[in-house]
């Protein structure tokens, strides 16, 4: 039943696209099944899964650049291509219109040689701050502006429909501070030589960015990561959706994790003084706080850098 199952949905995303008259009549171009993915030589009912996209899989390769693919593969790329195509005639429309500006700010993404000339420029008012920071209310307000810099911050913070109370939007404010995937890269021993790798990755990092003590520094990150991945949620945990809702008022938020500045944090990112905040992971809060509280404010600039 589960091959069964398998063949239906590998019939159904496999053989998406058609080509014929009565496609180009829509104005949408190709769509519906391929029959051509078919091996009419394999019965059905005796191997379905062959039977609807045998003829595919024998005539398609794999790109050399992919590890798999598939129509879902292929219709992204698609997408992608015109995506490109989008941008690119953007780019020569008025530059004082909207169109001209999307182009303006693709092309400028794209001009690689632009990039390399200007090295770290464009980063120095946001790498002068940080370097300025020597309280740690000034960090903390430097996180509070992370959804609008480059700077980051041990704690997340998004606005989101209330899930008690969805006529209305709350501020939520999650675990966050961790350069990898996710917090089992620092703690288990399986992924020891990635948190190596990632370790060089930080120091050439602070290297270019011309920090100072890049190796030792990267060392302290790292480090300092790893006390906040002992701290978080696991996803498991995260997936408690009760357990992850916790609204409070900010001086609560403060009085759970007093290591921390919330109003300079709150203030920051332009949500002045809020009446509620959800917090997620209530627990790991204070622990994450106490890090912060207690980690030099050297290995918190480097950090803040990086």
């Amino acid at each position: 039943m589960t091959r069964l199952r398998a063949a239906l949905a590998g019939l159904a995303t496999a053989t998406v696209i058609c080509f014929g008259a009565a496609a180009e009549e829509t104005g949408f171009g190709a769509w519906g099944f391929d029959l051509s993915a078919r091996d009419t030589s394999v019965k059905p009912g005796d191997d379905f899964f062959n039977y609807a996209n045998g003829a595919w899989l024998k005539r398609t390769e794999i790109p050399a650049d992919r590890a798999s693919w598939g129509m879902h593969a292929a219709l992204a790329e698609r997408v992608l291509g015109q995506l490109r195509t989008i941008m690119e005639d953007a780019g020569k429309a008025d530059p004082n219109s909207k169109e001209g500006k999307v182009g303006a700010y693709y092309a400028a993404f794209m001009n690689e040689g632009r990039i390399e000339q200007l090295g770290i420029a464009p980063l120095k008012a946001d790498l002068d701050a940080v370097r300025a920071a020597r309280t740690r209310e000034q960090l903390a307000a430097l996180m509070g502006k992370a959804n609008k810099d480059f700077t980051s911050s041990f704690f997340s913070f998004s606005v989101q429909p209330d899930v008690k109370d969805p006529a209305h939007y709350a501020i939520y404010v999650n675990q966050a501070g961790l350069g990898l995937p996710d917090r089992d890269y620092y703690v288990e021993a399986s992924f020891a030589a990635k948190k190596t790798a990632y370790q060089a990755y930080v120091a050439k990092m602070l290297t270019l960015l011309g920090w100072p003590d890049a190796e030792k520094q990267a060392a302290n990150i790292v480090a300092l990561e790893t006390k906040i991945a002992e701290a978080s949620w696991t996803r498991v945990e995260q997936r408690d959706v009760v357990a992850s809702y916790n609204p409070m008022t900010v001086a609560e938020l403060t009085t759970l994790a007093p290591g921390f500045d919330w109003k300079a944090f709150l203030a920051a990112a332009d949500f002045g003084l809020p009446g509620k905040v959800i917090v997620g992971e209530k627990s790991a809060f204070p622990k994450i706080a106490a890090i912060f509280a207690a980690t030099d404010l050297g290995t918190l600039r480097a950090w803040q850098a990086f």
